[in-house]
């Protein structure tokens, strides 16, 4: 990290500078040189993750990590990321569409990488595996954008299990089961049977243990007749699943025509993340509804499909996927006109293979990449709309802060439907009666700037002024109300106040919970209910915060559980793990809870049903926790381990893995730890991937943190250096002028 390295493709001499906290700062006289050595140095610190998420994203792990990587790979081969990118580029190279400067700079970061890869040490993982990277390309980088996209569209995993269910149990308990109940005008479900809900959330499961994938996020804007400073504030922290290293790199470049601290995502030359003195911007998942299954009616020996009674010819693609110690497999994927046919490479044993997919993301003039280079050059508010509203996928809501404006605008098609057929579960994919009817133009979508209020909370839930007639797969409102109330009780917010309510380890639905659970709850007898006394008075008088140390959430969130379980068990474990993962299950619970008068009840005593499963939480917590419950900690069974991709593997787990630390907050609080399973304790899967404050009072200062570290090599004093902050809820500074007291090491690249 210190002294002189030789370049040979540098026009001139370029600057790193590394802080304490490990970011480097590089300064250059020009674009070129800068994103050149951007590309050298991120491929030093992280070569090994973008080696696997380039994998990942293009269904190439097997080749490495052998048969059980395989159901991944066919899944993302399937999903034709790598394909759908090579036809972009290509179109728009032969059309000359890009951006030439775009182009540059993405070409130089490549070469700053592939240079590293052919001169540079190689991290000891690629030791380990025998393993050494090919050349990486534009290709890769936006092809990993369609795994980003991929990782929060939960279609592939609600919607046929939603329509399974309707057969099975019936399709007034599976109206509660919906993300939201919108009103329809008919109760057509198509027939399907099928495991790819199942198997989709098998994949995923196993993806969370030292891979990325988004699954969220909180972000507030402040306009400065909000904040102590005067001055627009923007607050973010994107929720995705914890890995090390972790999903960003952080990097500060600067050109004498181009200036970003930025948070970068493996393989990507443009953060995703920015901000500067002049404007700064952040993300939540818009999770509207860009994605739907269509069953198909197809004749696969003749290779096509029928549409609207007439045959079409199925689009055929041939994969092969080679897999460490076994023969390759060869995939045949057919596409229809809504995209790729998805179950043939999921499942061998399903009888009903005829699911394909329609996503955004397929659509041919959808250049996120491109979209978020723009925004990075904007150089006033109307550009920087301009250039959001060239996004189609994936989804997004872009919130913005300069010095003098606040404003928040979705990045993605919003698709129109046909009013009254439920885009939650499946959908005809012959009669053409369920097809998209077109797209809101960006106009029409819901946005916000400059509010009378001066304050601009997303959470992931439905926007205000969004269509009624168009559902989203949004996350519960928990956030959001917890967020909103909280900034309602005062009018000027500091940058140490927003800290505390970033961090908030809270969610004030709870109550509204817990009063109707212990309203309702009913003990056999007088020493029944007093041998009880004391747990029901643990979420009594538990004040919603869910520290590590505390026994309330330990025992609520233990009951909340069992509660979901018990409700869903004419659901198979598969089908229930589905509803761990997706925002469905918290809606599902809330709405029985709350509701006294729900269908749900019919199936059940209520006071019965919640007597029974809260005694079977409290002998289930005392054999896990001592019979002493004035010792009961939730960080006990709430926990959080940082995984590597080799830290599955024994003993690799000790060296590459950070954890098991305890964690304070849950699932729906503000200080979001998201638990994905109703197995086990409750592992931690998913949370902040940063959090960050930009307060334009003095932007070159700001506020952020990682989870663990930016540097991504076991020996770097920047492995995991953060680690503890993160945990205790602090932040280090983000610098745009770094002094010398503030410099770690500095090294000079020349030509």
């Amino acid at each position: 990290m210190d002294g002189k390295v030789v370049l040979q493709k540098l026009s001139a001499p370029v600057e790193v500078i590394r802080d304490q906290n490990g970011i480097p700062h590089i300064t250059a006289k020009n674009n070129r040189d800068a994103f050149y050595t951007l590309g050298y140095i991120m491929a030093s610190e992280r070569l090994f993750q973008m080696e696997m998420s380039r994998r990942l994203a293009n269904g190439e792990l097997a080749e490495i990590f052998g048969d059980k990587a395989l159901a991944s790979d066919q899944l993302f081969r399937n999903l034709g990321l790598k394909d759908a990118a090579r036809k972009l580029i290509d179109r728009k190279k032969a059309d000359k569409s890009f951006d030439p400067q775009m182009l540059e700079d993405s070409s130089a970061f490549y070469e700053g990488v592939n240079h590293f890869i052919e001169t540079g040490k190689m991290p000891v993982e690629f030791i380990l595996l025998g393993l050494r990277p090919r050349p990486f390309s534009l290709e890769d980088g936006q092809s990993f954008v369609g795994l980003m996209g991929f990782s929060f569209g939960i279609a592939v995993m609600t919607e046929p299990l939603l329509t399974k269910l309707v057969e099975r149990i019936g399709g007034d308990l599976v109206e509660d089961l919906r993300n939201e109940k919108i009103p329809i005008t008919e109760s057509r479900v198509v027939h399907v049977e099928n495991t790819i809900s199942e198997k989709v959330s098998q994949i995923i499961s196993g993806l969370q243990m030292g891979f990325g994938l988004f699954e969220g996020s909180n972000g507030w804007l402040l306009s400065g007749k909000r904040t102590t400073s005067g001055s627009p504030m923007l607050v973010n922290d994107p929720h995705i699943n914890y890995a090390h290293p972790g999903i960003w790199f952080e990097a500060h470049v600067k050109t004498p025509t181009f200036e970003t601290y930025g948070h970068f995502l493996p393989l990507i030359p443009f953060p995703i993340l920015s901000h500067n003195k002049e404007r700064a911007w952040g993300l939540t998942m818009s999770l509207t509804d860009d994605m739907d299954i269509y069953k198909e009616n197809l004749d696969l020996k003749n290779k096509i499909y029928i549409f609207k009674g007439e045959k079409r010819p199925l689009v055929e693609r041939v994969e092969v996927i080679k897999v460490k110690k076994s023969k390759d497999v060869v995939l045949n994927i057919f596409s229809t006109h809504h995209g790729p046919v998805l179950d043939y490479a999921l499942s061998d044993t399903t009888p009903d293979k005829s699911l394909s997919l329609q996503w955004a993301f397929y659509n041919p003039s959808n250049d996120p990449l491109s979209a978020v280079y723009k925004m990075g050059r904007a150089t006033n508010v109307d550009e920087f709309k301009a250039a959001v509203a060239t996004g189609m996928a994936p989804g997004l809501n872009i919130l913005y802060a300069d010095k003098e404006n606040i404003g928040q605008w979705i990045f993605g098609e919003i698709w129109k439907k046909r009013p009254g057929i439920k885009t939650d579960f499946i959908l005809n994919g012959e009669n053409g009666q369920d097809e998209i009817l077109g797209s809101l133009t960006f106009e029409e979508k819901p946005h916000a700037f400059n509010p009378p209020s001066g304050v601009i909370v997303s959470a992931n839930t439905r926007p205000q002024n969004y269509p009624e007639n168009l559902r989203g797969d949004w996350q519960p409102d928990d956030r959001l109300k917890t967020i909103e109330n909280t900034l309602s009780r005062k009018i000027l917010w500091s940058e140490e106040e927003t800290m505390e309510l970033q961090s908030l380890t809270m969610n004030f639905e709870n109550k509204l919970i817990i009063d109707a659970l212990l309203r309702d709850i009913v003990f056999k007898s007088t020493e029944e209910k007093k041998s009880f006394e004391k747990f029901i008075n643990i979420l009594k008088n538990w004040d919603l915060s869910s520290d590590a140390t505390s026994s309330g959430p330990a025992l609520y969130y233990s009951w909340a559980r069992s509660i979901q379980v018990h409700l869903l068990k004419d659901l198979t474990d598969e089908e229930r793990e589905v509803f761990a993962k997706v925002p469905n299950g918290w809606i599902f619970f809330k709405r029985v809870i709350l509701n006294s008068d729900s269908i749900w009840w019919q199936k059940f005593n209520r006071a019965d049903f919640l007597r029974t499963t809260f005694i079977q939480t409290v002998r289930d917590l005392e054999k896990r926790l001592g019979d002493n419950s004035d010792t009961w900690k939730w960080g006990e069974l709430h926990t959080l381990e940082f995984h590597h991709p080799l830290g599955r593997v024994k003993p690799l787990n000790k060296i590459f893995n950070l954890g098991p630390y305890p964690i304070s907050g849950a699932t729906q609080e503000v200080s979001n730890q998201k638990v994905t399973s109703f197995k086990g304790d409750f592992e931690v899967k998913a949370g902040p991937s940063t959090r960050r404050i930009i307060n334009f009072a003095h932007p070159e200062r700001s506020w952020g943190i990682l989870p663990a570290g930016n540097s991504g090599h076991v020996m770097s004093p920047f492995f995991k250096d953060q680690v503890e902050r993160f945990l205790e809820g602090k932040y280090r500074p983000q610098l745009l002028e770094v002094s010398s007291e503030e410099i770690y090491s500095k090294m000079t690249f020349t030509p």
